[in-house]
């Protein structure tokens, strides 16, 4: 079995209803990531800019497409593709 990522563990939160968020740091912005799937808010710690994506439903399709988004600074990279680079020790709740 591989190395367990970050992603790995937020779906381990995903499952477990009494998590209301997962937070991370990447890239010189904070992420907090709603286990429901409805938002995502970002913050560049930097400018202090702060950023809401909100999605209309939840459930587990909105999830996936939640990690999909691209919302780092230069929109070059996905959630899931941050959080599979993240150790799990990363995500805070």
């Amino acid at each position: 079995m591989g190395m367990v990522t970050a992603l790995d563990k937020f779906y381990e939160y995903f499952d477990k209803p009494c998590v209301d968020n997962v937070c991370f740091e990447h890239g010189k912005i904070y992420y907090m990531l709603s286990y429901c799937g409805r938002f995502i808010i970002t913050e560049d710690l930097e400018s202090e800019d702060e950023r809401e994506y909100c999605f209309g439903n939840n459930g587990k399709e909105l999830i996936e497409a939640m990690l999909d988004s691209k919302v780092n600074k230069t929109n070059d990279k996905s959630i899931r593709e941050i959080l599979l680079e993240l150790p799990p020790e990363k995500l805070l709740v």
